[in-house]
């Protein structure tokens, strides 16, 4: 939701010179012979119907207001309140990117908040999280989750909600595991095997258990067999010894291990092909023998007078 009028840096700025009495707002103090308006009583009415409307779960009802009330009521007793009801409204209705913004500002207004800190660090970072639920090629708000989440864990360690933020760290960090490895398949079937092999090196390096380790080892090998690197795909397919005969992971492997064989077969039948040519065009290339003076037959000799 976009407040009218002033931004939520203006009204938190505004509280404290409302409270000094340095300046007025015309809403609040009327310019006729008429008397001046309760502030106080007319903002704890509004805050009020506010509050009951967002006890109802009446969200929508209730951020309407709540962002009129922060601009006419700002420095009144209710505006940290206020704040983050109306911040909570957007996070109940499920408006996760307005939720983010909200608690954000809300974080930076009232840092301190012991009312409302850990709260609204939780769903803030729970707003991030919602936004990302698939495997993104840009990782970016997927990234920011995860540390908000982190920074929420580390100043809460023991709050209610931790294991719910662990939970969330690990759905995120599944969802990058996914993200790379669609990365790496791709560029396996584009014929880069060296991209794809830089990806799946990483992956192996970086995401534990959450990847299927022995398939993925298995496409590494096959990619180091398409870039001739075949003691490194040795090196691989070694660890798989041990393979039981009835696991059905078996055929694969035995399947990349018959492709490392031929893969050798064809590259020394290439590098003997191409000694043999190297040989022969440093071989010495013989001259033609000139026969020319042996088919000129001796000229006979004059008889003597």
């Amino acid at each position: 939701m976009i407040r009218s009028f002033l931004s939520r840096s203006s009204v938190f700025g505004l509280s404290a010179l409302l409270a000094t009495g340095l300046i007025f707002l015309p809403g609040f103090v009327g310019c006729s012979s008429s008397k001046p308006k309760d502030l106080k009583g007319d903002c704890q009415e509004k805050f009020d119907k506010l509050h009951d409307r967002y006890t109802k779960g009446r969200y929508a009802y209730a951020k309407e207001g709540y962002g009129d009330f922060l601009v006419t009521c700002a420095g009144t007793e209710h505006v940290e309140q206020a704040d983050f009801e109306l911040s909570d409204s957007h996070f109940r209705l499920k408006e996760w990117e307005e939720a983010e913004q909200e608690f954000s500002a809300f974080l930076r207004d009232y840092p301190t908040s012991r009312r409302y800190a850990e709260t609204a660090r939780w769903r803030m970072a729970r707003s991030m999280a919602a936004q990302v639920l698939i495997p993104q090629r840009d990782q970016t708000k997927t990234l920011e989750a995860i540390r908000e989440l982190e920074t929420y864990l580390a100043e809460f360690p023991t709050a209610e909600q931790a294991d719910s933020a662990r939970n969330e760290l690990d759905r995120l960090g599944q969802l990058l595991a996914d993200r790379d490895l669609l990365v790496a398949h791709l560029y396996r079937r584009m014929d880069e095997p060296l991209a794809a092999a830089i990806y799946y090196k990483q992956l192996l390096a970086d995401y534990g258990d959450r990847i299927p380790r022995r398939e993925i080892n298995l496409k590494l090998a096959e990619c180091y067999i398409a870039l001739d690197q075949y003691p490194e795909a040795e090196s691989i397919l070694e660890q798989f010894d041990g393979v039981a005969q009835d696991d059905p992971f078996l055929v694969r492997l035995k399947d990349t291990r018959h492709k490392l064989e031929k893969a050798k077969t064809r590259y020394q039948k290439t590098k003997e092909k191409e000694r043999r040519e190297l040989e022969k065009a440093a071989k010495p290339v013989e001259q033609p023998k000139d026969t020319t003076r042996e088919n000129v037959s001796t000229p006979l000799e004059k008889p003597a007078h």
